[in-house]
């Protein structure tokens, strides 16, 4: 008899941050970038691991509010010494790799902690296959990848190579006229996660009707969710009384509701 396993297995959780959407906030994005990615020492499976900007001063001026969040987050620690090994080296890795810079160096910080920081790196470098595709995989802690892309060709090129997510984040103008590309790369991130975000952080989630917590392979084994009403598909056998009398159905299912739980009849509540 076997049984499944369902699991949030983490993933990439990519960012996309219009041009139009650095020119209008960039400091409110660096700064919100910067607390999503350290909350929980970057522990949350929803965590934003790469985010693609634009290059030129707006984009510099995101990176520099992010510098300044990020360097005034105090050191953490991870789950265990492997996770804590396997971040310091990952970084260490990603960070050797050619065009890739550092701003805020993440790494070990003590004995048992860790720093929090970010990389740098040219979005063409990522485009095609190559050794900076370490940098398009998940690395659990308090880092993330900064790609700066040229043109919205490179942002699409470097999401088609992307694997399924968790959730998949679009910072855009707040004034959808004035940002046309919104439309075409909030479609293009669709496809890739469970979860779209526009104009707002993945890490948390609410336990409510509407919300999702899967993706496509290999961010969840399955596409049930474990968080919100639909939950109730992972951890429970679906059985339907057919044609059975009031009386041998199960308290939670009789007509006059004996046990007053909340539920629905006809697709309505009652």
């Amino acid at each position: 008899a076997p049984i499944p396993f369902h699991g949030e297995l983490g993933s990439l959780n990519p960012v996309v941050v219009t041009a139009a959407a650095a020119t209008e906030r960039a400091g409110e994005i660096g700064a919100g970038l910067g607390g999503s990615m350290t909350l929980g020492v970057g522990q949350f499976c929803t965590k934003p691991g790469f985010v693609l900007v634009p290059e030129g001063a707006a984009g510099d001026q995101l990176l520099k509010t992010l510098t300044e969040t990020v360097s005034s987050t105090g050191s953490g620690v991870l789950l265990d010494h492997r996770m804590r090994d396997a971040f310091v080296t990952g970084v260490r890795e990603r960070a050797a790799l050619p065009d890739v810079d550092a701003p805020v160096t993440p790494g070990a910080a003590g004995v048992h902690t860790v720093s929090a920081g970010f990389l740098t790196v040219p979005a063409a470098r990522l485009t095609a296959e190559g050794p900076h595709d370490a940098l398009l995989e998940e690395c659990f802690g308090p880092v993330t990848v900064i790609a700066r892309y040229a043109s919205v060709d490179e942002i699409t090129a470097v999401l088609d190579r992307l694997p399924g997510n968790l959730t998949a984040t679009l910072q855009t103008a707040t004034d959808e006229g004035r940002d046309p590309d919104a439309g075409p790369l909030l479609a293009a991130l669709t496809p890739l996660a469970g979860r779209i975000l526009v104009n707002g952080w993945p890490t948390g989630v609410a336990v409510a009707p509407a919300q999702h917590h899967g993706g496509p392979y290999p961010a969840t084994t399955s596409t049930s969710t474990s968080v919100g009403a639909a939950a109730i598909e992972r951890w429970l056998r679906p059985v339907t009384y057919q044609s059975t009398p009031g009386t041998l159905l199960p308290p939670e299912l009789r007509e006059d509701n004996p046990l007053g739980l909340p539920r629905r009849v006809d697709g309505r509540r009652a």
